[in-house]
């Protein structure tokens, strides 16, 4: 068969049918027959066409298209990197479990290395590994909402997703792009949480007595107030703080020069808050916890034992203490994950399990959005079952949110204009 279908290359059906269906690309997938497999009786045999995928190599053949389509950017060449082609937190849990089912064990700075260095197939071994920032946030999820609910308790977990949070600023928005282009994408990462968060937690106000309109203009934190969305808060100032950072050209090229150097000293002054050092009594919880987001933005830019050891001492100094009298096994969870961040780039694991985390890591932030109004509509029939529920309804809304918010830079909105107004372009899609 030809390499398009009407006339049209497979990329763009591929985005005039995610483009009708309001699904990103990476969700469709287009394969070229000659025509569609039949039964025996003439109807359109879909086990055979659901193999067509299944016979797909993991990952696909071709990574330039592996990275078109998770990053919905076109025109990928072997020249491109994933942060080049502004890769972020989100679609890294996705590109670095698909590329390991492709190559094998994936090098710890894959996604700063252009495509066409990745072609050379790693060994593959029987046992996979997962990297620590997605084994952390998935561990950390569950943490959180079972702890809420009851079914365990391990709390410290929302303390260890800020580290990673930090950890995974500076891997993917700390790069060599301009500063232009790092406030872009910054810009961008920080709709994809104020959005969907702003949406949510304004129809809990509107349905219930719970929340109010500072509720959902995320501002509870920033009145003094202590909020169950203390979470979401701090990462959204923060990053709208960095966002202002990146606008001062001393700044920028201060980091740029120095950025281990750069991320301790604003670790420096996050402590100050840690500590209290202005007098300032009864700070809210996203105020006092800003300090872990620099220091696991200083573990992604620690380089040689020596800068790792600095940074341990200061882990074993700074945790401890934070969370008050009796309170060792929450401070131990922290220093745990700090510290697998800091030393340990992966971890062992397996496909399902790297399936599983995946989904936990990249619906992490909507899942301990939506917990709050899901669990409580269960615990009482079954603490097991509101776990669950919250679990797989903050992937559901993880997914419907990358639906509704395109990646920058992605044609999608322009495509479903082709598809409505062109009148001279479009796929029919036909089932049953």
């Amino acid at each position: 068969a030809g390499g398009g279908v009407g006339g049209l290359s497979v990329r763009r059906v591929r985005r005039l049918v995610a483009a009708e269906c309001g699904l990103p690309g990476r969700a469709v997938s287009v394969h070229v027959v000659p025509e569609i497999p039949r039964t025996a009786t003439g109807k359109p045999d879909h086990r055979a066409v659901l193999g067509l995928a299944r016979a797909e190599p993991p990952g696909g053949a071709d990574l330039c298209r592996l990275y078109a389509r998770i990053l919905d950017r076109p025109g990928v060449t072997e020249d491109d990197s994933f942060v080049g082609l502004g890769g972020d937190s989100l679609s890294y849990v996705e590109m670095s479990l698909k590329l390991e089912e492709a190559l094998g064990a994936l090098p710890a700075d894959w996604h700063t290395m252009r495509i066409r260095d990745l072609r050379r197939p790693a060994r593959r071994g029987g046992l996979r590994t997962v990297e620590t920032g997605i084994a952390l946030r998935a561990a950390a999820i569950v943490a959180i909402v079972g702890s809420h609910i009851g079914v365990f308790t391990v709390r410290g977990g929302a303390h260890v997703l800020l580290a990673v949070a930090g950890f995974n600023f500076a891997r993917f928005h700390l790069t060599s792009a301009g500063a232009g282009r790092r406030r872009a994408n910054l810009l961008a990462a920080l709709g994809r949480i104020a959005v969907p968060s702003v949406l949510w937690i304004g129809l809990a106000a509107l349905v219930t007595a719970d929340y109010h309109l500072v509720d959902a203009l995320l501002l509870k934190s920033a009145t003094g107030h202590d909020s169950n969305y203390w979470f979401i808060e701090v990462i959204v100032y923060i990053l709208a703080a960095m966002a202002a950072w990146l606008s001062v050209p001393a700044l920028d090229r201060a980091e740029r020069r120095a950025p281990f150097g750069f991320a301790l000293g604003l670790l420096g002054a996050a402590l100050l808050l840690r500590y209290d050092a202005g007098g300032l009594a009864d700070l809210p919880d996203a105020i006092t916890a800003c300090w872990l987001f620099p220091l696991g933005w200083a573990a992604a830019r620690t380089s040689g034992a020596p800068q790792r050891l600095l940074l341990t001492a200061a882990v074993l100094v700074t945790v401890p203490g934070y969370f008050g009298p009796g309170a060792a096994a929450r401070t131990a969870v922290v220093i745990a994950g700090v510290l697998l961040l800091i030393w340990v780039p992966k971890l062992p694991s397996t496909a399902w399990l790297n399936r599983l985390a995946g989904l936990l890591a990249a619906g992490s932030l909507y899942i301990y959005l939506v917990h709050w109004q899901i669990y409580p509509l269960l615990e009482g029939r079954s603490e097991w079952l509101a776990l669950l529920a919250s679990l797989a309804g903050g992937v559901a809304y993880a997914a419907v949110a990358a639906r509704a918010l395109p990646r920058r830079g992605s044609a999608r909105s322009g495509w479903v204009r082709t598809v409505r107004r062109g009148g001279k372009e479009g796929v029919t899609l036909t089932y049953g």
